[in-house]
């Protein structure tokens, strides 16, 4: 079976220089209509944003470009679909494209949701009967009842990001190619996004993902390509590629710390530090609204970083609010350490904290029974007023111990196992 998607040393430059970009494009432009071969070495003021990259995606499979900002995934994106020519290099998309890259692209301002998803349709080559069939599921998936009627101009990101994935995904590509564009939505509905995601690489569709997030990637995609300015640094299995590109990421800080010797600027007074993210997502360090935040976990000898397969474990925190909040939640998430999200306790279910403003907070999760195979995990908690964060945090990471040998998977659970029928030695053969 042939790849669905072949790339082939593709590469594209740009000009830092406005003019001088535009005049070697008319000047480019004029080579190719006689025939010249364009000159790939760069000019004055040019650079390359992406820079002879190569690889190959098979149907059903699913790949992450990764890497800075800048670093031209986005611009890799935009030549698979199309939109932008590579000035040297070959691309094969076998299959429909659906592409969500820029936040409403596609859609006319001044038109309603409901016209704007009907436009859509009859750009892909859907009739109207077609999209008859389809309109309640977007409508539906994208939450957007109460507004469809109204003009996009009106819509906020969040509206316009439900607007743009739902007819993306429900449009049936056999290729699906998906920017940042994610990231403006809120929480409950990126989670949304990531179960359609995987119900339509079940599915078999191909899709391109372009994030930050190493736990979106190691999550949703198979494949990664880790992008720096323009060069492919590793193409392989999304875990081992969003390790090394987070293992440079690390060393890339390490470098720009200050050593032992050197002086040390005084610590930033404005707004909280925010670290880049890794394999838990982005994490806050610092907020002007939380102060003494503690966390203790423990299990019946006490605290500790170790727990057996099958210990008793409760997580303690406290912290104070230092201004009135409002619509306050706290989430315990645990990750294994290569940032699988195994689960996520929050307030939330119950609505516990909603009526907490001001003061101190104290609370505990308690789990029974841990019930993890043995290895490494990492609590991170976030504490969230409304949809966003005052905190985000690694809190605990800690061992789980036992027989690793006999225990296989995720979840370790007590059983008995009870043979019912034993065959007689003569009976074998």
């Amino acid at each position: 079976m042939p790849s669905v998607i072949e790339v082939q040393h593709v590469s594209k430059k740009y000009s830092r220089n406005e003019d001088a970009h535009r005049a070697y494009g008319f000047r480019d432009l004029f080579d190719e209509i006689l025939g010249r071969n364009r000159a790939l070495a760069l000019r004055k003021d040019e650079f390359f944003a992406v820079n002879d990259v190569s690889f190959r995606l098979d149907p059903g499979h699913t790949l992450a470009l990764i890497g800075r900002n800048g670093s031209g995934k986005t611009t890799l994106l935009k030549i698979l679909n199309g939109l932008t020519k590579p000035d040297a290099g070959s691309i094969a998309m076998r299959g429909r494209v659906q592409a969500l890259i820029n936040l409403g692209a596609g859609f006319n301002p001044t038109l309603s949701g409901r016209d704007n998803i009907y436009n859509s349709a009859s750009l892909m080559g859907m009739n109207r009967q077609e999209t008859d069939r389809i309109f309640e599921a977007i409508l539906e998936f994208s939450e957007l009842e109460e507004f469809i009627g109204s003009p996009l101009h009106a819509y906020s990101s969040g509206m316009k990001a439900r607007l743009g994935f739902a007819v993306a995904v429900h449009f049936k590509p056999d290729i699906l190619l998906i920017d940042e564009i994610l990231s403006v939505g809120d929480f409950a509905f990126q989670r949304k996004c990531g179960a359609k995601l995987e119900e339509l690489r079940q599915a078999g569709v191909t899709f391109v993902f372009v994030s930050h997030s190493m736990n979106q990637v190691m999550q949703l995609c198979d494949q990664a390509l880790w992008l720096q300015r323009g060069k492919a640094m590793r193409f392989g299995p999304s875990h081992e590629v969003a390790q090394a590109y987070l293992d440079f990421l690390e060393a890339e800080e390490a470098k720009a710390r200050p050593q032992e010797n050197d002086v040390v600027p005084p610590p930033p007074t404005a707004t909280p530090a925010v670290s880049r993210n890794d394999l838990y997502g982005a994490l806050y360090d610092a907020s002007d609204a939380i102060e003494g935040l503690a966390v203790e976990v423990q299990s019946e000898n006490g605290a500790a970083d170790e727990f057996p397969v099958h210990a008793r474990v409760v997580v303690q925190y406290r912290f104070r609010l230092t201004r009135a909040v409002s619509d306050l939640n706290v989430t315990l998430s645990l990750y294994r350490k290569d940032g699988l999200l195994i689960t996520a306790i929050s307030t939330l279910n119950g609505d516990l904290l909603k009526q907490v403003t001001t003061g101190e907070v104290r609370g505990e999760v308690i789990l029974p029974e841990l019930g993890l195979v043995p290895g490494e995990y990492v609590f991170v908690l976030p504490i969230h007023e409304g949809h966003g964060y005052l905190y985000r945090g690694i809190v605990k990471e800690f061992r789980v111990t036992g027989p690793a040998s006999e225990i296989m998977g995720i979840k370790a659970y007590r059983h008995e196992h009870q043979i019912q029928e034993r065959l007689s030695p003569a009976c074998r053969s």
